[in-house]
């Protein structure tokens, strides 16, 4: 890939209004680096650590991706449980040699993506100071020149891989802001100091309040994000970034 190329298509994803278009960008980096199949997704945690929300973009094919999620094989794919607790890049193949991510599933898992048509690929991860991690992927359907592919595209993969993200969640950001949970500051200040271990007489004497209205603020925030008690409304919030540490 020659660098005024690849400099334009960061260009155009800084513009990208809208997810068909963040699709046709990373198509179009699909062919200066010489892969037929991507795959970016993110992996939030906000709503539910046991069930987090998988938002993702793709061009795999559409039967793969179906039986992928319909099976839930995101739950012993080799690939996320390298990239859940990694940073660095890792080729399919140099995976499989992992013991560590790779279970009888997995390996069927991998199996099964080369039959239809993913025989090897890349992927990165993206991890996000929200808390949220992504995958950026790529593979191909050819084995010929694949080391050389691989190379050669590996360093603008992590860029564009972190690029795609920002706009990506850019683009969700602006989904959410309508249906966001709002709480008023002083709902995150008594789910702040909840979370820092204090009582609700505590909590009333830092803020200079009645006991009673903390317990209201905590009791009004369980109530919006869908928390069944205070400790969970503490977690639910933290994850959503609706509370975070002061410096």
């Amino acid at each position: 890939m020659e660098q005024l190329d690849y400099a334009e298509l960061c260009s155009a994803l800084c513009e990208a209004t809208d997810e068909e278009t963040l699709k046709e960008l990373c198509l179009k980096f699909c062919e200066l680096v010489g892969f037929e199949f991507y795959i970016f997704g993110i992996i939030s945690s906000a709503s539910s650590l046991s069930s987090p929300t998988i938002s993702t973009i793709s061009n795999y094919p559409d039967e793969w991706f179906k039986n992928y999620f319909e099976e839930g094989m995101q739950r012993h794919d080799p690939v996320v449980r390298y990239c859940m607790q990694n940073t660095s890049a890792i080729r399919w193949r140099q995976l499989m040699d992992l013991e560590h991510y790779v279970d009888a599933i997995g390996e069927k898992i991998m199996i099964r993506a080369s039959e239809s048509g993913l025989c090897d690929g890349l992927s990165i991860p993206i991890k996000a100071p929200s808390g949220e991690i992504a995958i950026f992927s790529l593979a191909s359907n050819r084995e010929e020149g694949l080391n050389q592919r691989i190379n050669a595209c590996l360093p603008f993969a992590q860029s564009f891989g972190t690029q795609v993200f920002e706009c990506y969640s850019a683009l969700m950001l602006k989904l959410a802001q309508n249906k966001q949970t709002h709480l008023t500051a002083r709902e995150k200040e008594s789910l702040f100091w909840a979370c820092e271990g204090k009582t609700t007489w505590e909590i009333s004497k830092i803020l200079d309040v009645s006991e009673r209205t903390v317990i209201f603020h905590l009791s009004s925030a369980t109530s919006k994000l869908g928390a069944v008690n205070r400790q969970h409304a503490v977690a639910k919030a933290i994850l959503s970034g609706l509370i975070k540490p002061t410096l």
